[in-house]
């Protein structure tokens, strides 16, 4: 089930994308403190109304996340994106990126926009197949790796 986030969550999403970016990506602390960062910033400053985090909740368990923030009164921006390793291939990544791009269409956004980097080959192949465009890569030195940053954008 996808249901909307609560401020019980703010953990879950925290620990979770730490534990498996350092464990698949050794991503040092600076990663946990970004994602620390983005979900305080929205539980402080959230629009309910035009932004949003969903959970992947399976038998009452968090094993998945994905985010909507208003970047504009057109532009949406997609993150948060995580499926517990367990789940991958079942579509349910799948189902989360739907979700936020129902969410998106339903507040009449226009566009939506995202950041990767270019290692994370099934959020890449997933983001292709629900056709988003990769329209600018740069390289940066982010949570003790040089990574190909890649923003990713969607017409409505």
């Amino acid at each position: 089930m996808i249901r909307d986030f609560n401020e019980n969550d703010k953990d879950y999403i925290i620990d979770s994308h730490y534990k498996i970016y350092n464990k698949e990506y050794n991503y040092d602390l600076s990663f946990k403190e970004f994602i620390s960062n983005s979900v305080n910033q929205y539980i402080k400053n959230a629009n309910n109304l035009l932004e949003n985090i969903w959970i992947l909740d399976i038998d009452g368990c968090p094993k998945g996340s994905i985010s909507i923030k208003r970047v504009n009164e057109d532009v949406a921006q997609l993150g948060l994106f995580l499926v517990d390793p367990s789940l991958r291939g079942t579509g349910l990544g799948k189902q989360l990126v739907q979700t936020a791009i129902d969410f998106c269409k339903e507040k009449n956004y226009k566009k939506v926009v995202l950041w990767t980097n270019s290692k994370l080959f099934a959020a890449r192949r997933i983001y292709k197949n629900k056709g988003f465009q990769l329209i600018e890569t740069r390289k940066q030195f982010l949570s003790n790796k040089e990574l190909v940053e890649e923003q990713w954008e969607l017409s409505l």
